[in-house]
């Protein structure tokens, strides 16, 4: 009689323990699947002994393998536990502890949601980086930094599950906790990933309404005369968007305010023409720098538009600058004329006697300088009427109308004198 060889003992255990499995209804227990892992830890270990198998036994090691492999859907969610793995520190050769449930056709397209998943993250990842950027130029603030840490988290947390070992194993645990079929866990993440990346690009599309956001508050502040957060609001809504023309004029006239011109006429130049009071205030500010010209230049394109798309107060703003330029160019016909034109807008319009002030200033200027050198105080008396409402409106707030003021008192006081 044959004594039967240890490794035939060990394949007809091993043979054995996959025809319980076979016949096991699902789900099988970790018990059963055990057995079969240790009886194939058997075989090998008797194999490894025996180098003297012979062909049939070998082939006959290969049929059960393969029977194996095909009950892989069975023992897949205990091979794949990272607990199973811990507590069993197998070795990477032995394949029968890594068992996998077979591929269906779905599962044949892993690799287009797998590159789906990594492109999205991506892109994902270069969207939360450039909003980041934005909101936290300048230091954080509390709308900003619930915007950014919300989507970066949930982004991080994403590539980290996709791209690294232990999130790819943390995300399997989860989709195994929720009991979703495995051959449709590549498709789920390439979804989740999409939606991520949706999210991202709907964020950074809403970029520009923030922005107008943090506009109204800068402008809240700035009337309020808290100048310093009306400069860092106008300024992070610059950062989320470059072409917010609102906060450009708002940083404009804050820096006018403080008297740092070069910073105002940078934010005013950064609107250009689409806003008429943004062109209005640059060409003052090239007046007070003696640039006459380039402020006719600006003043020219407003006013030969359609006077019903410019507001009244800003159109009398235009007139009465284009005065201001004419008078010191030593041009007084077309400064009267402007002028003129500028005092009946503003009267048809009922502006106050205050807004309208400085074109009072300017027009007893054009008075004097039209007279006759030889009468000079005819030329004068002339310009009572205007000196007297220039005087009595006008504000010492503004710088030009400072110097206007006090021309004024002084020809009042000169007149009454006489």
């Amino acid at each position: 009689m044959t004594t039967a060889s240890p490794l035939d003992l060990a394949i007809q255990s091993y043979q054995s323990t996959i025809e319980q499995l076979n016949e096991a209804k699902c789900p099988v227990t970790g018990a059963i699947v055990l057995t079969v892992m240790t009886a194939r830890n058997g075989v090998q270990a008797a194999l490894e002994a025996d180098v003297q198998a012979s062909g049939e036994t070998l082939q006959r090691l290969s049929q059960l393998d393969q029977q194996l492999r095909d009950l892989g859907a069975k023992v897949s969610s205990f091979t794949q536990s990272v607990d199973w793995r811990s507590s069993f520190s197998p070795k990477e050769m032995a394949w029968w502890w890594f068992l996998a449930a077979p591929k269906t056709k779905w599962a044949k397209f892993d690799w287009l949601w797998t590159g789906l998943s990594v492109t999205c993250l991506t892109m994902s990842l270069g969207l939360v980086t450039d909003i980041s950027s934005r909101f936290l130029k300048g230091g954080p603030d509390t709308v900003g930094a619930i915007a950014v840490s919300s989507q970066s988290v949930l982004t991080l947390l994403a590539v980290g599950g996709a791209l690294t070992k232990v999130g790819r194993e943390g995300g399997k645990a989860t989709l195994k906790g929720l009991k979703l079929p495995e051959p449709y866990w590549a498709s789920l993440g390439a979804v989740g990933s999409c939606v991520l990346l949706a999210g991202a690009f709907g964020l950074r599309q809403s970029l520009p309404s923030i922005s107008d956001w943090y506009t109204g508050q800068g402008r809240a502040a700035y009337e309020r005369q808290d100048w310093g957060s009306a400069e860092e609001l106008y300024k992070r809504a610059i950062e989320l968007n470059s072409d917010n023309d609102g906060a450009h004029f708002g940083l404009g006239r804050l820096y006018e305010d403080l008297q740092k011109l070069d910073e105002a006429r940078t934010q005013y130049q950064f609107v250009g023409p689409k806003m008429p009071e943004a062109v209005n205030n640059l060409a003052r500010l090239n007046i007070m720098k003696k640039e006459y010209s380039i402020a006719v230049a600006l003043l020219q394109k407003p006013l030969s538009e359609n006077q019903d798309t410019i507001g009244a107060e800003t159109r009398f703003a235009l007139l009465k600058n284009m005065g201001w330029a004419r008078v010191k160019q030593g041009n007084y016909a077309d400064a009267n004329t402007w002028l003129r034109d500028a005092i009946k807008l503003g009267k048809k319009n009922n502006l106050s006697d205050e807004k309208m002030a400085a074109a009072h200033c300017l027009q007893a200027l054009v008075i004097e300088g039209k007279g006759n050198p030889k009468a000079v105080e005819v030329a004068q008396k002339k310009a009572l009427p205007e000196w007297k409402l220039c005087g009595q409106y006008g504000s010492s707030t503004v710088p030009e109308e400072d110097e206007w003021l006090t021309l004024a008192q002084k020809r009042l006081t000169d007149l009454e004198a006489n």
